[in-house]
């Protein structure tokens, strides 16, 4: 039976998730529920447990640092994080720092029960690793490259029993000074799955002895392939001579001029990153931190997609600890926006990205996550969520800062078409409701406040609306409509000049007369006489 805790501070979501797994694992699953994660963290301090499901964001103690805490006791545990949209790349994140999956909300029972299955299953195959353990022992002559991987993969996050711990020391001595580098193959993986299983570990050999030909005399180096992230090779690196410098020594040129060539239809480089984590007194003893630290550092490759080493000294020591977005900046975003300004609201996005740039380089996380919160809110803002939330989905422009900025773009193009599309749409109802209420109420007095208040608007609003749908001011949409009932009077009745004037909204004849002859260049008694004439001779 699968022993598996669920921990959210919203009681009706913990609750209900509990009841979701029991109904769907029926008879299969235990499960505890906890709204607090320090109770859960002193449960699984005292109990067994195999998977924890947590929400990302917590009151008193968040996802990841729960995970941490939990790991030190029982590091088998396997940890599947509760995210909204909003952390999803913090989410991801943690997949880097062990976590195994997540689960977005609202949850999908089909995602979760797949999720659960994985979890399920490296438990099954961990559990048979460490029942298989001592007879692996016994063949260390034929195994002892896989079991030192698997074991240095949960070396570096910190789920390594005493016993084990002490073995590792055997290799890397405690007290050493040194460093983690790690090196993303780009494709590696992928080639991999077309080869046989002796190319592929012929391969790795050979990557793993550039590295230590890299490194020289002046570093003892172990490397071994990540389980955790795709296409990467870690190294532990120890100082051999004082004074060295790992990082200036990579530097020196680009390492991948000298990454071996293989022949036949061997692994062909395409990309080279080595990222150096922190320099630790103590690696033995720091090395969850200098590994972090190195995964940390290749996230900063957003930031510089040409570079081929990366190395914290420079990198997280120009990183600042926050960053923020004005409400002024998302202002003016705003009214680019709104005023179909595609070139501004462009220019003001660069702005925006240069000025939170200037401190240093953000968490890549942190400064992608911020731009997507701002877009958020400027699509909330013109009711656009649903277009905001399937583009950003289908995009994928968040490898490096160019096509991530040029997704912004891609995105500002669609608020500022939907915004045109909107405003033609509303002026094309607007000038049909306005022209309709003048032919329904040109013989009245309408002064500008009653009609503005028919159309639920302001009065200033209401002139600038009417100015840029018709190009003319209100008045002279109505002396337009005016004149022409006016002139049809004329042509097609026997009312007098007094009582059109009066059926057109003049009472003062006198000055209907005058608008009449302003606006049509005779009186409105000429202009009888003149169809008067043009009939007669039309007759004749």
């Amino acid at each position: 039976m699968w022993r598996v805790m669920v921990i959210d501070d919203e009681v009706r979501q913990c609750k209900g998730l509990k009841n979701i797994l029991l109904r769907e694992f029926q008879g299969d699953m235990e499960v505890w529920d906890f709204t607090m994660a320090a109770e859960a963290l002193a449960f699984v301090h005292s109990n067994e447990v195999d998977i924890i499901i947590t929400d990302i964001c917590m009151p008193e103690m968040d996802g990841l640092q729960f995970m941490e805490e939990a790991a030190k006791e029982n590091p088998g545990i396997k940890v599947i994080l509760l995210t909204g949209y909003a952390e999803f790349e913090y989410a991801r994140k943690a997949l880097t720092l062990g976590a195994l999956d997540y689960l977005l909300k609202p949850l999908n029972p089909d995602r979760m029960r797949a999720v659960l299955e994985k979890a399920f299953q490296e438990i099954s195959e961990e559990r048979l690793l460490a029942s298989q353990k001592e007879e692996m022992r016994k063949q260390l002559d034929i195994t002892l490259p896989i079991y030192m991987e698997q074991q240095l993969n949960q070396w570096v996050y910190g789920r390594l029993s005493a016993a084990d711990r002490k073995e590792i020391e055997k290799i890397i001595p405690c007290g050493k000074p040194g460093n983690v580098v790690i090196t993303r193959l780009k494709g590696f993986q992928e080639w991999g799955n077309t080869v046989e299983k002796e190319e592929m570990e012929e391969t790795k050999y050979r990557i793993k002895w550039w590295v230590k030909e890299l490194l020289q005399l002046n570093y003892h180096s172990l490397s071994f392939f990540s389980h955790v992230l795709p296409d990467t090779m870690v190294t532990v690196v120890t100082l051999k001579r004082a004074g060295s410098d790992a990082a200036a020594l990579l530097e020196r040129g680009n390492p991948a001029d000298s990454f071996p060539v293989f022949s036949g239809g061997g692994y062909k480089q395409k990309q080279i990153l080595m990222c150096l984590g922190k320099t630790a007194d103590n690696l033995f003893l720091q090395i969850e931190e200098c590994y972090r630290s190195a995964v940390n550092v290749m996230d900063y490759h957003f930031y510089f997609p040409e570079a081929a080493v990366l190395s914290a000294k420079t990198i997280l020591s120009n990183s600042p600890a926050e960053f923020g977005i004005g409400l002024a900046e998302e202002e003016a975003l705003k009214d680019a926006v709104k005023n179909t300004d595609y070139g501004e609201a462009c220019c003001l996005t660069d702005r925006i990205i240069q000025r939170c740039l200037d401190g240093g380089y953000p968490e890549p996380d942190k400064f992608r996550s911020g731009l997507q919160s701002l877009f958020r809110h400027i699509s909330l803002f013109f009711q656009m969520e649903d277009a905001f939330e399937q583009f950003w989905q289908q995009e994928g422009g968040e490898e490096n800062i160019g096509a991530f900025k040029n997704m912004l773009y891609a995105l500002l193009e669609l608020l500022v078409k939907k915004t045109e599309e909107k405003k033609q749409d509303r002026n094309s109802g607007f000038a049909e409701r306005f022209r309709s209420y003048l032919e329904q109420h040109y013989s009245e007095d309408i002064p500008l406040e009653e009609i503005a208040a028919a159309f639920a608007l302001t009065p200033t609003y209401f002139s600038n609306l009417v100015k840029e749908i018709t190009g003319d001011s209100f008045s002279r949409n109505l002396i337009e409509v005016r004149m022409k009932k006016a002139r049809a009077m004329l042509q097609e009745t026997d009312f007098r000049i007094y009582e059109i004037a009066r059926k057109t909204g003049y009472e003062d004849v006198k000055y209907f007369n005058r608008v009449f002859k302003k606006e049509n260049g005779i009186t409105p008694m000429q202009f009888r006489e003149e169809i008067i004439k043009i009939r007669r001779g039309t007759h004749e």
